[in-house]
C-alpha cells in the first residue's frame, strides 16, 4: 500500500498518571498555571508520584487493516485507545487520524441515562459527525441490529449492559466510520449476537475500514485482526504477527498466575501460623501439608531440567523434565505408593503418577530417608500454568499417609516453531494427521 492509505500514525506515543488523585491534581493546576504565565510545563518527565500508563508507542495503520492490542490488566490498553480517540492528549508523541472515527470502548459511555434509546442514537450520531438526515436513514438498521425492538424508547438508565453495548456496538459499526476502535465489546451478548457483530466488523474491514481491537480473549483477537501490539507496562514488546502476540500475552497471564499462587501460598501460610484461617487447597491455589497418618513425612519436592540445569520453574513447550521427592519413613510401611498429580487453572487432577501404576510397586519400605526419581521424557501439556500435589499411601489403609498441595508450580511456554490456538481452557496437546478427500460429484 502506498503511504497516503494510513488511517492513523502514532510516533513516541506516552502518557503519564499521578498514583494518587491529590498528585494528578497538584502536578494538573501547576502545569496549567505555566501555560497560562506562557511558560513550558514539564509533561516529558515524571515528577514524585507519577507513572507512565503508555511509553514511547508507535505504529502505522492502514485501511481494510486490523491491529489487535493485547496484555495483561493494567498494561496500558485502554489509556492508548483513549489517546487515540481524543479523550487523553499525549505528554509526549503524536497521533495523526484520517477520517472519522467510531469508538466503542466502555458500555454505555457517552449516553445520557434520562435520555431513551433513540434519543441517544441521534445524540452519539452527531458526535460521530453524522447529520440529523444521515441518522434517520440509518435509524431502522440500528434498532435492528441492537436488537433492542420496542426497548429503543425506554430510557437507558433502565437497560443492561448487554442492551448497553448491543445499542454503543450499532451506532458505531452502523454509521460506516473510517476508523473503528473498540475495547472488549465482543464479549456481550449471546453467540448470535457475537457471529453477527464479528460478521459486520470484517465486512467493514473489507469495505476499508481499519480496526483497533483491544481484548483479553485470544480467540477474538485471532478472528478479526492481522498483526497486533503485545504491551506490558505501558510498552510495547512485540509488534508483528497477531499469532507472536497471542503467544506473548499467554505466556505472561501464565507467568503472572504462577507468581500470584506462589505469593497467595506465603501469605496463607503467614497466617495460618497466625491462626486466623484455615487453608482449603483449590486448582492452583495454596500450599498445604497434611502429616496424614504420620508414619511417612515428604521433606522436599523438586521439578528438574533433563539437561543438568538444577530446578525449573518453566519448561519449554514439549520439553522432558524430572520430579525428585525426599522421603522420610517414620515407620515401615506395606505397599508404598508415591503419587503425583497435576492440576491446571481450570481443573484438578489432569495428570497422575504413581509408583505403583507405573509399574513400580514397592511391598514394603522400612524406615529411613529416600530420593524418589520420577523421569518425564514425553510430556504434552498445552502451554499455561500448572501445580503439582504430592500425596503418599498404601495399597490396603482408607487414608493419606502424608498429602502435601501444590507443592511446586510450572509454567509451559508457547512454542515458536507452530501456533497453538485452541479453547483457553485445553490442557493438553495431541498429535494428530489430517486428511480430505472430496465425496463423488464434488470433485
Amino acid at each position: 500500500m502506498s503511504a497516503d492509505e494510513w488511517a492513523i500514525r502514532a510516533e513516541g506515543v506516552s502518557k503519564k498518571f499521578g498514583l494518587t488523585l491529590r498528585q494528578s491534581m497538584k502536578y494538573g493546576m501547576r502545569d496549567v498555571g505555566r501555560k497560562l504565565v506562557g511558560r513550558s510545563s514539564t509533561t516529558d518527565v515524571l515528577r514524585e508520584g507519577e507513572f507512565w500508563a503508555v511509553n514511547d508507542v508507535g505504529f502505522e495503520l492502514h485501511r481494510g487493516e486490523a491491529l489487535g492490542i493485547m496484555g495483561v490488566n493494567g498494561c496500558g490498553k485502554t489509556t492508548l485507545l483513549r489517546i487515540l480517540n481524543g479523550v487523553y492528549a499525549p505528554d509526549k508523541g503524536r497521533v495523526e487520524v484520517r477520517g472519522r472515527v467510531g469508538a466503542l470502548i466502555a458500555a454505555g459511555a457517552g449516553f445520557a441515562p434520562m435520555l431513551t434509546g433513540r434519543e441517544n442514537v441521534y445524540v452519539n450520531g452527531a458526535l460521530l459527525g453524522l447529520s440529523t438526515k444521515e441518522i434517520d436513514g440509518l435509524m431502522d438498521e440500528i434498532i435492528a441490529f441492537s436488537e433492542l425492538g420496542e426497548f429503543i424508547d425506554l430510557p437507558v438508565k433502565n437497560y443492561s449492559s448487554g442492551m448497553f453495548v448491543r445499542l454503543g456496538f450499532a451506532i458505531a459499526a452502523m454509521s460506516r466510520p473510517d476508523i473503528l476502535l473498540m475495547d472488549e465489546v465482543l464479549a456481550v451478548g449471546d453467540l448470535n449476537f457475537q457471529k453477527k457483530c464479528y460478521d459486520h466488523i470484517l465486512q467493514l474491514k473489507r469495505n476499508g475500514t481499519a480496526i483497533i481491537l483491544v481484548s483479553h480473549a485470544p480467540g477474538a483477537i485471532w478472528a478479526v485482526c492481522d498483526r497486533g501490539l503485545f504491551l506490558d507496562r505501558g510498552r510495547v514488546h512485540v509488534d508483528g504477527p497477531i499469532e507472536d502476540v497471542i503467544r506473548a500475552y499467554d505466556d505472561q497471564n501464565s507467568k503472572n498466575a504462577r507468581r500470584s499462587d506462589i505469593q497467595f501460598s506465603q501469605a496463607e501460610a503467614h497466617a495460618q501460623q497466625a491462626g486466623e484461617l484455615q487453608a482449603v487447597a483449590g486448582p492452583l491455589g495454596q500450599s498445604e501439608k497434611r502429616p496424614g497418618t504420620g508414619d511417612v513425612i515428604c521433606t522436599d519436592f523438586r521439578v528438574l531440567s533433563v539437561n543438568g540445569d538444577g530446578q525449573v520453574s518453566e519448561l519449554e513447550f514439549r520439553q522432558p523434565f524430572i520430579i525428585e521427592v525426599d522421603v522420610t519413613v517414620i515407620r515401615p510401611v506395606e505397599n508404598f505408593i508415591l503419587r503425583v498429580v497435576l492440576d491446571a487453572v481450570h481443573y484438578r487432577s489432569i495428570v497422575t503418577l504413581d509408583n505403583y501404576e507405573q509399574g513400580s510397586p514397592i511391598p514394603l519400605l522400612q524406615p529411613g530417608k529416600y530420593t524418589f526419581k520420577i523421569e518425564v521424557p514425553n510430556q504434552n501439556f498445552r502451554p499455561g500454568a500448572y501445580a503439582f500435589n504430592v500425596s503418599v499411601v498404601s495399597k490396603h489403609v482408607g487414608t493419606h499417609l502424608f498429602l502435601w498441595w501444590k507443592c511446586a508450580h510450572l509454567v509451559v511456554l508457547s512454542p515458536r516453531d507452530q501456533f497453538l490456538y485452541s479453547e483457553p481452557n485445553a490442557v493438553m496437546h495431541f498429535d494428530a494427521e489430517f486428511t480430505h478427500s472430496a465425496l463423488d460429484g464434488d470433485k
